[in-house]
């Protein structure tokens, strides 16, 4: 049975007052070094199955340069299909953070396919991918659909099952990039998500291991409170799961803290294995642009070894609509705004606990459609200097030099991705075109 623990009750309180496809090269290289130069790695989440002139998901390679600056190199088919844009936000089709990463030495990137089930893995190459696996996340039945999310620790990887109760699963990757069932892995979330494919909106966000690897962290967004959005009754709280691992499988159970309906999304840890989650709806209403509107925030917790969180820093609002993904550097973290079409600062202080820095740290380019640039997923090279963030909107991806002090520096917005369909909301669910999501930067 899990655990639930609720977040104390003057934090709720507070909240009121965030195509080209390469052939494998024959030979093996090594992947970039992790010196200054590096990649960015962005899923382009296309499907296809309506339309089949269209590719498929497919991931954009581009080469990083020591300024930070990028260059597109290619594009490769992931061997499945994304989500393509959702009834909801054409911007955002998963709803969810971490649906590319690399493991930790960068040999092997790892990719979901919400709209085919699957998840894939690519060995990575100086200047390109090679897939070397597609495998099913679940027999396809409720709760063992819509992969939206994947992490990696050593040889372990777990996928997150966004659909219905939702559910995680787990793998082995071998040393030439497959990937093998754990058995007796696969855990429910009893994440009630009414529809299929899920609501954005409400869904399960993100899995990942804690830095230690002794703990698997779950997201799920549940929604705003009924009564802020019409017709939408919230599937929750807003709930972080904590499962502890036993070896390769996850604990039974799980250790549930609420979020008051905050809408706990994308999240990382800070250098002491804190955890900073974005909450989308955690600033509470604010007049922002003449409107009143839910605004965001991003918190800071402490991960017990019982999976309890304590509150750091609860919330603190940043003053934008949106803050649904969240990434740091150990002195600095960043949030990006999908209404807002901006990014927002904060400092961590050596206790773990968040101030906001810059509520508009930057802004992107308005690519002239309804919606904007729609910012989602957010990446940082991992000497921390450089931000990377993916803008469906545009079909670009922003990049920025992170100041010692902070500041953001804008290098450029750069082209490669698909860009959205206008209007922030599709005809139907899994229907053709790209909402790209995810991004993985070395």
């Amino acid at each position: 049975m899990p655990t639930f623990i609720p977040v104390l009750a003057a934090l709720a309180a507070g909240a009121l007052a965030a195509t080209l496809t390469h052939p494998s090269p024959a030979a093996a290289e090594p992947p970039p070094s992790r010196g200054a130069a590096g990649a960015v790695f962005v899923a382009t989440n296309h499907n296809n199955t309506t339309d089949p002139t269209e590719p498929a998901n497919q991931v954009a390679y581009y080469r990083r340069a020591a300024d930070g600056t990028l260059t597109l190199t290619g594009r490769y088919d992931t061997g499945g299909q994304g989500s393509g844009p959702s009834q909801r936000f054409a911007g955002d089709g998963l709803g969810s953070g971490g649906s590319v990463t690399l493991s930790g030495d960068h040999k092997w990137l790892l990719v979901t396919n919400a709209g085919s089930d699957t998840v894939s893995v690519f060995r990575v190459r100086r200047d390109s991918l090679r897939l070397t696996d597609v495998e099913p996340t679940g027999d396809s039945s409720p709760g063992h659909r819509f992969p939206n999310s994947v992490t990696i620790d050593g040889n372990m990887v777990y996928v997150l099952n966004a659909g219905d109760d939702a559910s995680i699963t787990g793998f082995r990757l071998s040393g030439t990039g497959r990937l093998r069932p754990i058995p007796g892995s696969t855990r429910e979330l009893d994440a009630n998500q009414p529809r299929f494919a899920p609501d954005p909106l409400s869904d399960p966000a993100q899995v990942a291991f804690t830095p230690d690897g002794s703990q698997l962290v779950v997201s799920i967004k549940d929604g705003p409170a009924a009564g802020f959005v019409p017709g939408f009754t919230p599937t929750g709280p807003g709930r972080v799961l904590v499962f502890g691992m036993r070896g390769r499988v996850p604990s039974a159970g799980y250790t549930r803290t609420d979020f008051d309906n905050r809408g706990p999304f994308g999240f990382s840890f800070d250098d002491a294995g804190n955890l900073v989650i974005a909450q989308f709806v955690g600033g509470g209403l604010e007049t922002v642009g003449g409107r009143e509107e839910l605004t965001g925030a991003v918190g800071s917790y402490r991960i017990n070894d019982n999976g309890t969180l304590t509150p750091l820093t609860g919330f603190a609002g940043d003053h934008q609509v949106d803050t649904c993904w969240v990434v740091n550097n150990g002195r600095y973290a960043f949030g990006s705004n999908y209404t807002s079409g901006t990014i927002s600062s904060f400092r961590i202080a050596a206790d773990g606990t968040l101030s906001l820095l810059d509520p508009v740290a930057a802004s992107t380019d308005h690519p002239g459609n309804t919606q904007g640039s729609t910012p989602l997923d957010l990446g940082i090279s991992p000497d921390g200097r450089f931000l990377y963030l993916v803008e469906p909107g545009a079909g670009k991806v922003g990049a920025w030099r992170i100041g010692p002090d902070g500041a953001l520096t804008r290098l450029g917005e750069y082209d490669g991705l698909p860009r959205t369909v206008d209007g922030d909301h599709a005809p139907v669910d899994f229907g053709a075109g790209g909402s790209p999501a995810g991004i993985a930067v070395l």
